[in-house]
């Protein structure tokens, strides 16, 4: 890190998760930042000492920001990820925000995640992918197209931070269902194109293996 450059330092679980679209925007951006994980254990001793009580977290030369939105929007205008104008600004902001309602639809990504029964954890699995997902599926490969056909990205002509969410949460939806993004090409190869960007490539082959 070069001398008077901004000092991250990111805080989370040992997981993909919340923290994954900041690691790409930092991995992208090719900006050094202390990826600190925390045990499980730890967690109920640092909780109250936390801005929202919650993680990720993102120290900036000492100054803490909660909320992974807002630390994803923190870094993206650092960066030049926002979009190019207010109105791409707006429509890369109503893409990360609709990603909210996807994965909180129905029984939910993370009730299905934490599920121990597996009989009832199947039928939750059934749902979400078989009758809840596939609506909101189609309203993201819709805004794809609607972007030079869905052959680059979502807004504009390069990647923004909706890009990296969109990507992570489809890499989540394969690692639950997979074979489950074969049924939307365009998201799919999106997926592909992103994980395919310098600077994410390298992240996602280094980075610690995960269960989620």
């Amino acid at each position: 890190m070069a001398r008077g450059d901004p000092n991250y330092k990111l805080t989370y679980f040992d997981l993909r998760g919340l923290s994954e679209p900041v690691r790409y925007l930092f991995a992208y951006a090719k900006v050094e930042y202390d990826d600190n994980r925390i045990k499980r254990e730890d967690w109920p001793a640092m909780k109250k000492d936390m801005p929202f009580r919650t993680l990720p977290v993102l120290e900036v030369d000492g100054q803490t920001i909660g909320q992974s939105k807002a630390i994803g929007r923190f870094l993206a205008k650092r960066f030049n990820l926002v979009g190019q104008d207010d109105i791409e600004q707006a429509r890369v902001d109503a893409l990360v925000d609709y990603l909210e309602d996807v994965k909180h639809a129905g029984v939910g990504l993370m009730t299905l995640f934490r599920e121990q029964d597996e009989k009832k954890k199947q039928e939750m699995k059934d749902q979400f992918f078989g009758e809840t997902l596939p609506d909101y599926m189609d309203v993201l490969e819709q805004h794809l197209r609607s972007n030079n056909g869905g052959k680059g990205f979502f807004v504009g002509s390069g990647p923004t931070w909706a890009d990296f969410a969109v990507a992570v949460f489809m890499d989540a939806l394969d690692k639950f269902q997979p074979g489950f993004l074969s049924k939307y090409p365009l998201l799919s190869a999106h997926k592909a194109r992103v994980e395919d960007l310098k600077g994410t490539k390298e992240w996602i082959a280094k980075r610690p293996k995960t269960v989620m």
